[in-house]
């Protein structure tokens, strides 16, 4: 999708895991050295940005940043991790932002062919993207629109709901489902009841949460629950292959062919 937008994306070779919610609960001192490892190879390399697509990532990044940024005086460089500078001058972005900002709604929308009018949608961001504000910076943390503007730049008529940014159960889904199966549900059934026909979302467990449990939310009915990459792939004019369909357990084609949508793609 990123390619046929014109944007090059580089995997940082000798990246490390991020150390997700288990090392900022359990380890502190490892959520704060194992991104800024991958910070520090960024750096390194001579990249002013670093984008992902895992809300997850992307918070714990910003975190280490904040905290590097933040300490006086500042810590020390987190050899044991394997990173050789700070990394403190590297732009961290989540995918939605990085695209917004380097290629832009209007370009996004130019290079559509085959726009996904007809689709009803709620953009959902979940906690991590925009929470805490003053780490991740987020200019309006309760009200996001960078997912809004991308759908609509492909035709998705995008559904205002009050649920942008409520918590899904995030990584409770392994110790407490009982959480994650109330918190979610309630996110599908008010989706539902603002007309949308499925769920945008950006961070992979929320995607889990929304999708995979929802046949243990005892729904009248399932929605659909895609990562907005996947409905971007689809607008460009991408095979179906390359939007992954056929790996969403609440199965999109039905709705996509039923809105006359499916049958334009490969």
């Amino acid at each position: 999708m990123c390619a046929a937008l014109g944007l090059k994306l580089i995997e940082l070779s000798g990246w490390v895991c991020c150390g997700s919610s288990a090392a900022h609960r359990a380890d502190p001192e490892a959520a704060f050295r194992l991104p800024l490892a991958n910070l520090a190879l960024a750096e390194q390399g001579g990249f002013r940005e670093m984008t992902m697509p895992c809300a997850a990532c992307f918070n714990r990044h910003k975190a280490a940043q904040h905290r590097l940024r933040q300490a006086d005086p500042p810590p020390a460089r987190p050899e044991a991790a394997g990173a050789g500078a700070p990394g403190g001058a590297v732009q961290v972005s989540a995918l939605g932002e990085a695209l917004l900002r380097r290629v832009g709604a209007r370009e996004v929308a130019a290079r559509a062919k085959r726009p996904l009018a007809g689709l009803r949608a709620v953009c959902y961001y979940g906690c991590l993207l925009t929470r805490p504000a003053h780490v991740t910076g987020a200019e309006h943390p309760e009200n996001p629109t960078e997912l809004d503007a991308l759908m609509r730049a492909i035709g998705v008529e995008v559904v205002d709901w009050s649920y942008k940014t409520a918590c899904c159960g995030a990584a409770h889904s392994l110790t407490r489902p009982d959480i994650v199966l109330k918190l979610s549900g309630e996110l599908i059934r008010q989706a539902q009841a603002a007309g949308a026909d499925l769920i945008v979302v950006a961070c992979p467990l929320c995607h889990t949460n929304l999708d995979a449990r929802q046949f243990q939310m005892k729904l009248e009915s399932p929605l659909p629950v895609l990562y907005f990459t996947q409905l971007m792939a689809l607008a460009l004019g991408l095979p179906q292959k390359a939007a992954a369909l056929d790996k969403n357990l609440v199965d999109p084609r039905p709705l996509l062919r039923a809105k006359g949508l499916l049958e334009l793609y490969p």
